[in-house]
């Protein structure tokens, strides 16, 4: 991978990574009846449905001619659109960052199976507004690198990371790692919208300079 492709793809996968919905979600999931097998179910299903949304922008930037480090046209304009798009989203959550309601999703969570659990996943990424142009423009860039494997392989490891790492804190942790998650979850929950308003912003920003770059 070129320094570009590093500069580009890394912010994006913390930029996914910080999820504050995902990771309250991953935390009831935690506290659930099942939350050992309901716990693991959830990651697993983050990295599948993840690894998908990353092949599609991959085949995306492939279909519009970009390979070998190069950004194709398309997939610049792209990048354009899901920057404009995170923009909106960002200024959207700002204007709404006294809301500190938790969403009713979450008190349902505590009853589910592994099932009903990994179908989560779907929510934190190909119906998740922000994660989805996020996923498929970190495809298309993973799939214009001379290693695309190794680009998204790296770009799931750090993209799941507060996942993988909350999953197993809280299966090894004891009492202390509940208390703390449990912090965790309240914190999230009452800035959710500001933390959303800043990443939107700043990714959608990223991803603008890195489309209009390449049109120029």
């Amino acid at each position: 991978m070129s320094p570009s492709d590093i500069a580009t793809l890394l912010p994006v996968a913390i930029g996914f990574a910080l999820s504050p919905a995902a990771i309250i979600e991953l935390i009831l999931v935690l506290f659930s009846q099942r939350r050992v097998t309901n716990s693991i179910a959830f990651v697993i299903a983050l990295v599948v449905t993840a690894s998908a949304a990353l092949v599609l922008g991959a085949l995306g930037s492939s279909a519009s001619g970009g390979s070998g480090g190069a950004t194709s046209p398309a997939a610049s304009w792209v990048f354009v659109i899901f920057g404009l798009l995170l923009v909106a989203m960002g200024v959207s959550n700002w204007r709404k960052r006294s809301d500190t309601s938790e969403p009713a999703v979450f008190q349902a969570i505590a009853t589910m199976g592994p099932g009903a659990v990994a179908f989560l996943s779907l929510g934190v990424t190909f119906l998740n507004p922000k994660n989805l142009p996020l996923l498929l423009s970190a495809g298309a860039t993973i799939g214009s690198t001379d290693s695309p494997w190794l680009a998204g392989v790296a770009f799931l490891a750090v993209g799941t990371l507060p996942y993988t790492g909350a999953m197993l804190y809280s299966l090894l942790g004891g009492d202390h790692s509940a208390a703390t998650l449990e912090r965790l979850r309240d914190w999230l929950v009452a800035n959710n919208r500001l933390i959303m308003a800043v990443l939107c912003s700043l990714l959608g920003i990223l991803l603008l300079v890195k489309g209009i770059t390449a049109l120029t």
